[in-house]
């Protein structure tokens, strides 16, 4: 028979004072009904969990084994009871998110402040990194979603993994005046533009290359990289100083180019469009707070738009 929860607590703040007097203080009941609930438990048990010394209780090395049981079981047990009387429709838990640095740092903390407003008990790990660190992770079951760059991720659906929906970003090659001027000095546009050194987010430049292939339907054979900076902030100060050309979201850069102190390169194409999907694993029964979470996310990410054949 198990032993009474009421006398397992009694123990463990014996256990943790070293007194049933001082035990008895924090319970709120004499001492010698915890001297009392000891004993009982003790007899249950059929081992001695303290023995006295000095005035002090000293535990056993029984009482230390059923402490390091009745400790850890009592905590989980004071943080579960909470959920468990919450009513039936109220939303727990915490939803594991993955982002890249520029989408998670600016636009996704309103979007949980919006969902957490509706749902206090709901809270987010937010994970900021590359595609390939992020798809793993939710492939792994390590992330629950994950938003990621279409040109940053083009194996993202293996393995079951499929995206609910995105957003879409224009994307612009910029610079400061300077290099800018100094680039397209000259007839051979493409020549002068697969020269230049560019400021990229990722060593490879998936970025620049699909810039080159939407405005000249070719890519340079090697792209020269000044920075190389996985944060669209970062890009845009080491453009502002000089460093080379970037290829950013327009909205990023608009106010610099009003400003003056960026120009953007333009072709007769029009801007580039990247694609940040929403992933998640398709064999995967997502919970009711992620489903929330998916629902809710068209009407506070601006942008965004669900697929047809991907709702949760």
């Amino acid at each position: 028979m198990l032993p009474d929860l009421n006398r397992l607590k009694v123990f463990l703040h014996v256990h943790e004072t070293g007194s049933a007097r001082e035990a008895a203080g924090l319970i709120g009941v004499t001492q010698s009904a915890v001297s009392q609930s000891l004993a009982k438990l003790e007899a249950e048990l059929g081992v001695a969990l303290f023995v006295r010394q000095h005035r002090r209780l000293v535990r056993t090395a029984e009482g230390s084994r059923l402490y390091g049981v009745v400790a850890p079981f009592l905590e989980a047990l004071s943080e579960t009871l909470p959920d468990l009387e919450r009513s039936p429709g109220e939303l727990v838990g915490t939803l594991r998110v993955g982002a890249p640095v520029e989408l998670g740092a600016a636009r996704l903390p309103q979007v949980f402040a919006a969902f957490r407003s509706q749902h206090p008990a709901v809270s987010f790990s937010l994970r900021l990194g590359h595609p390939s660190v992020l798809v793993p992770e939710l492939a792994d079951g390590g992330l629950d979603v994950a938003f990621v760059d279409e040109f940053d991720a083009p194996a993202r659906r293996a393995g079951g993994i499929g995206a609910h929906g995105g957003l879409d970003e224009r994307l612009v090659l910029a610079g400061s005046p300077q290099v800018v001027a100094a680039v397209l000095e000259g007839k051979d546009r493409f020549a002068r533009l697969q020269g230049a050194d560019f400021v990229t987010y990722h060593s490879r430049g998936p970025s620049v290359a699909s810039w080159f292939q939407h405005h000249f339907q070719r890519v340079p054979g090697r792209i020269r990289r000044a920075v190389v900076v996985e944060s669209v902030q970062a890009v845009v100060a080491s453009l502002r100083a000089g460093l080379g050309l970037g290829v950013v979201p327009d909205e990023a850069v608009s106010a610099a180019v009003h400003r003056g102190e960026l120009e953007v390169v333009r072709t007769r194409k029009r801007p580039l469009l990247n694609k940040i999907s929403l992933l998640r694993l398709l064999d995967k029964r997502p919970s009711a707070l992620e489903q929330k979470f998916l629902a809710m996310l068209p009407g506070q990410l601006d942008g965004y738009a669900r697929n047809s054949a991907g709702g949760a």
